[in-house]
């Protein structure tokens, strides 16, 4: 970027740019410093002074016909600037063609000549039409206070100030169009602009202290207000600008138009004929392949522009991904976790992703994306949970919290393998200590089937970890360079070959002698989510350990308190999923003579090749069983008598398993557009959103009901109060239509509620449950 005053302007005389050798030479500068933006001004009040479009169309044609040059700027939905010169009205009536279908639009030329042929465009006068003003005022910053702040930006981030409110120091309500005009005077400047620059921090850092020194800010209000529109957000989670045309609202080339072509060149040599030479020797048949020619150039530049946008054919694209991702910070977090610059570099799987209609059809492609993967590396097809995919898209990729060891998707190996596969991988568990007598209860079945977690035996460590590595490889395109990828590639075959070492190596707990694999997928958890959230905070990433507990039951780290990471995560396992895990431990202490078949058995074999993983877990789901695990009749035939055999007397039957507290698998959403002083109001309030709620419901302690949604269709229904002052809740919240932005009026009235009424709910009813958050329909 260039520093405020000099401009990088190739030096007059040695361009081989005509546009930009007629502009350095002020000799051609018709006005001289005569000029005046105000018929672009736009009054923020609005009253009925602001020039109307049809005028200042008119504007443009006259300056035109009297060989003042100038320009009409425009940015596009990613920001880029276009420039268009000598821009005025077609009139093909003059030379006979009455009724014309181009009579009376608007045209100009893009950019510079190439071989003397210039690129006219038609510039839109309706549907929509970028000369009318924007449709709302909003509060901004004087120039002199934004000029200020770009000179310290330094980020990679696009240039932005704001939001404002009303009653912000220094804030005034400013109204712009959608073009600007540029003088004569500063075409030069404009011209400089690289392709790839921010546009709004290039004007305030480099042509805003031009016009300063020039003393024109007066006559230049217009240029300045556009630029302090495009600058300011219109709200905290936007991620365009007021100004900014979308593709629809872009001028589009005239083609292969001989009537227009005529007319165009005819005016362009009679107005600026040091520019345009005389090519009547040129033929019909020369011009029209130049035009074409021109043509097939703007193909290849739009496509540039337009870039993922164009690829996707629709201009709508990016808003639709942000839908998907629930707003631009989940978006940039995922380019971040796969080191992408940007959206265009993401790998075509994404693509697919940010396309696909539901979460069923984005789990069958990350599916399909994962057969292929481990097609090419010659390794066995590995399977997701479902809801993975909306995981990826919607939420951070690590375990959240210690306590909520459900969340998370690619860095947290509890969620690495599918649920349905809970039963077979139980039984081959089983089979390996059973000479092959493999039974499941009904029970046990379905005590695994409601678990959100997939626990590993240490036998099985290795399979994975494989698991992992094609899932990252998958989501990164193929990237073995990543750091992830790298480390799981690597990390695989180290827990099998150091399995006897672990295996003896002292625990904290003696008796999670076989959980072992569990307490690795803890500690393999946390070192991924120490990577995780590096980018989530966009820090330097820390280096993985590629000899995570190796180091130390090889006795190479001097660390005498263990391997085991310090977390509450076992103990919220053993609390919040103890049935589960409780089969999942008799599963793999099974002996040999374990149990005779009765009604309650479930016999399988594994017969399929999609997985045999040794590992077991678990999801609730309404998938249908795939194996060949058929459940006993209830009319038994009679058993063929069994030779009789001594065997040592059965244990008497377990006391009853106290009843199940199995959560029910959540979607978490974030509301990115947070308000800190709603949330620190909630927080000092030490109420409970489930008993508040519950309370404002049925009227109890005195307490109204909630404020009213303001979305459209709601405005009967109450507000999601984990949304505005939790700033996250669930999908499947009862009040999910209300998982919007709420307007500043919302947030100052739920504020009021809460100032009064949640303290009236008494403690007994907010005391907290042990073993994680409240449900978000409590």
């Amino acid at each position: 970027m260039a520093t405020a005053g000099a401009p990088n302007i190739a030096p007059a005389g040695t361009s081989s740019n005509p546009i930009l050798d007629y502009v350095q030479n002020n000799d051609n500068d018709v006005l001289g410093n005569n000029l005046t933006l105000r018929s672009l001004e736009i009054d923020a009040t609005g009253a009925q002074t602001t020039v109307q479009p049809a005028t200042l169309r008119d504007e443009f044609t006259q300056e035109f016909l009297n060989s003042i040059m100038n320009g009409l700027g425009m940015l596009d939905d990613q920001g880029r600037l276009s420039t268009f010169f000598a821009p005025t009205t077609v009139t093909l009536s003059v030379i006979g063609l009455r009724n014309h279908p181009d009579e009376g639009k608007f045209i100009g030329f893009l950019g510079d000549l190439l071989n003397g042929v210039h690129f006219d465009y038609f510039i839109k006068t309706q549907n929509p039409c970028p000369f009318q003003p924007i449709a709302n005022t909003i509060l901004c910053l004087a120039a002199d206070d934004i000029h200020a702040q770009a000179l310290q930006h330094n980020g990679q981030d696009r240039f932005t100030v704001g939001p404002h409110q009303a009653g912000d120091a220094g804030v005034t309500l400013t109204h712009s169009r959608k073009i600007f005009k540029i003088p004569f005077t500063l075409l030069q400047q404009f011209m400089a602009i690289p392709d790839d620059a921010d546009v709004t921090l290039y004007f305030w850092v480099t042509i805003f202290p031009l016009i300063q020194a020039e003393n024109m800010e007066t006559e230049m209000k217009s240029l300045i207000d556009y630029f302090r529109v495009a600058a300011t957000l219109d709200t905290a989670a936007s991620t365009s600008s007021l100004v900014w045309n979308n593709a629809a609202a872009m001028p589009t080339p005239i083609g292969r138009n001989a009537d227009v072509i005529e007319r165009r060149t005819s005016q362009l040599k009679r107005s600026f004929p040091t520019i345009f030479v005389d090519r009547a020797a040129a033929s019909q048949v020369q011009q029209m392949g130049a035009m074409a020619a021109a043509q097939d150039r703007h193909n290849a530049v739009a496509q540039e522009q337009l870039n993922f946008m164009k690829n996707q054919k629709a201009a709508e694209k990016l808003s639709k991904i942000l839908k998907v991702t629930h707003g631009a910070p989940q978006l940039d977090l995922i380019c971040r976790m796969l080191l992408k610059a940007n959206l265009q570099d993401l790998p075509k799987l994404w693509r697919d992703l940010f396309d696909a209609k539901d979460t069923t059809a984005r789990d069958e492609i990350l599916n399909r994306a994962l057969r292929e993967t481990a097609f090419q590396e010659r390794l066995e097809v590995p399977h997701i949970m479902p809801g993975t995919a909306d995981k990826l898209l919607q939420a951070y990729w690590h375990m959240v919290s210690s306590d909520e060891p459900e969340t998370g998707s690619a860095c947290n190996p509890f969620q690495w393998c599918p649920a349905k596969r809970m039963a077979k991988d139980a039984q081959d568990t089983a089979k390996i200590y059973s000479k092959g007598n493999i039974k499941v209860t009904a029970e046990e079945q379905k005590a695994l089937e409601k678990s959100t977690l997939f626990f590993c035996h240490l036998d099985h460590m290795e399979n994975l970890i494989r698991h992992g590595y094609l899932l990252w490889l998958t989501l990164t395109g193929g990237d073995k360079a990543h750091p992830v990828v790298k480390f799981l590639s690597e990390y695989r075959g180290k827990i099998g070959g150091n399995r006897d070492r672990i295996e003896r190596f002292p625990l904290r707990d003696s008796s999670d002698r076989d959980i072992i694999g569990v307490l690795i997928q803890i500690k393999l958890a946390k070192e991924l989510e120490g990577w995780s959230r590096a980018q989530v905070m966009k820090k330097p990433a820390p280096i993985l350990n590629g000899d995570l507990i190796i180091d130390v039951v090889t006795d190479q780290s001097g660390n005498s308190n263990g391997w085991e990471p310090w977390t509450s995560t076992l103990g919220t396992i053993k609390a919040d999923y103890g049935e589960s895990l409780k089969v999942f431990r008799s599963a793999g202490r099974r002996p040999a003579t374990w149990g005779l078949q009765d009604d309650l058995t479930v016999v399988g074999t594994l017969t399929d090749n999609v997985s045999r993983f040794g590992m077991v877990s678990a999801v609730g789901g309404n998938q249908t069983w795939q194996d060949d695990v058929s459940h006993i009749p209830e009319e038994i035939a009679p058993r063929a008598p069994a030779m009789p055999r001594a065997r040592a007397p059965r244990a008497p039957a377990p006391a009853p398993a106290p009843p199940s507290r199995e959560r029910t698998r959540t979607t978490e959403v974030i509301n990115w557009a947070t308000d800190a002083d709603l949330g620190r109001t909630w927080k000092n309030s030490s109420a409970q959103c489930g008993a508040v709620k519950q309370a404002a419901k049925r009227g109890e302690h005195e307490v109204p009901p909630l404020p009213k949604s303001s979305v459209a269709g709601h405005t009967s229904d109450p507000m999601c109060l984990n949304w505005s002052v939790l700033h996250k809740c669930n999908a499947e919240c009862n009040e999910a239509y209300d998982h919007v932005e709420q307007s500043a009026e919302k947030k100052e009235e739920l504020k009021k509620w809460v100032l009064e009424h949640a303290s009236k709910v008494p403690a007994r009813q907010r005391r907290r449950r042990r073993g994680g958050n409240q449900a978000a329909n409590e």
